[in-house]
């Protein structure tokens, strides 16, 4: 395959877990290959219901390359208080740690939650605008 004619390129927007596997797989190959070692893992942190044990909220992300990297974060409102959040953060940074992350990375919305991760010792590392306008996607990393 030399030539741009040799292949098609296809734009979805219901990707196949198997293609994207293709990416993801290639990626990882790229990046172990340039930094020698691979010691990706995914990590999450869940609350449950102590009757059902169905996960009420939590967050979830991995470590790589000496990094933590917090994906997702959610909890819902009724579960917000007692520093419930707080803890839930400090057990990730805790495993990251473990893991021999010294830095954390996440990105959280401006209806979302800044204040908080600014609490935590986060800093406002770059800020993108979103639509609709007046929303800003906020960059946050932190040095553990």
């Amino acid at each position: 395959m030399s030539g741009s004619s040799d292949f098609a390129i296809v734009l979805t927007d219901a990707p196949d877990p198997g293609d994207t596997a293709v990416v993801q797989e290639g990626l990882r190959a790229y990046n172990t290959s340039q930094a020698g070692y691979d010691d990706s893992r995914p990590l999450a942190v869940f609350v449950t219901d102590p009757v059902s044990g169905k996960v009420l909220g939590g967050l979830y992300g991995g470590s790589y390359l000496g990094q933590l990297r917090v994906d997702r974060f959610f909890l819902p409102g009724n579960l917000r208080h007692d520093r419930l959040g707080s803890r839930l953060l400090a057990m990730a940074e805790e495993e990251g740690r473990r893991r021999g992350c010294t830095r954390i990375a996440l990105n959280t919305l401006e209806i979302q939650a800044p204040g908080f991760y600014l609490k935590q010792g986060y800093e406002m590392a770059a800020t993108l605008a979103c639509d609709p306008p007046g929303i800003t996607r906020y960059v946050m990393p932190a040095v553990r």
